[in-house]
């Protein structure tokens, strides 16, 4: 797993696609991921009469990517992390959860704020790299 080949088409369009409209294709070099990007695009372009977005496809490394907010890491064994946007958005919304001068009750802003981490917790646990989520505003979490 050395390259991707990611495709992200517009979902507009009215057409039917099974599951998410996001994909992403590993290969094993640049010169194969150009090769299937630019097949992919022209089949979804010819036959599925879709418009590929070109500033959101790319041939790059897993690791330079992000896809649902993981990407990988650069090891013989690539494992599932959390992507830095990820992190940034958690951390944006944590504050904006616990500003003082939002004007609601502690047991709400309590409340508000555990609902959040519960799904935070449920979609971005899965993480397998456990140091990401050690210290800082996560130590709370585990």
């Amino acid at each position: 797993m050395s390259r991707e080949a990611q495709v992200r088409f517009y979902e507009g369009l009215g057409a039917r696609l099974p599951g998410a409209t996001h994909r992403n294709i590993y290969v094993r070099n640049r010169r194969a991921g150009e090769r299937v990007m630019s097949s992919v695009t022209r089949l979804l372009t010819t036959k599925l009469k879709l418009r590929v977005n070109s500033e959101k496809s790319a041939v790059a490394r897993p690791w330079e990517r992000k896809f649902l907010g993981f990407s990988f890491t650069n090891h013989k064994q690539p494992k599932r992390r959390l992507a830095p946007k990820a992190v940034a958005r958690f951390k944006e919304r944590v504050r904006e959860l616990t500003r003082r001068t939002r004007g609601i009750r502690l047991a709400r802003r309590v409340h508000e704020l555990a609902e959040y981490l519960r799904g935070w917790i449920g979609y971005f646990g899965r993480c397998q790299t456990p140091s990401a989520l050690e210290g800082g505003p996560f130590e709370v979490l585990f």
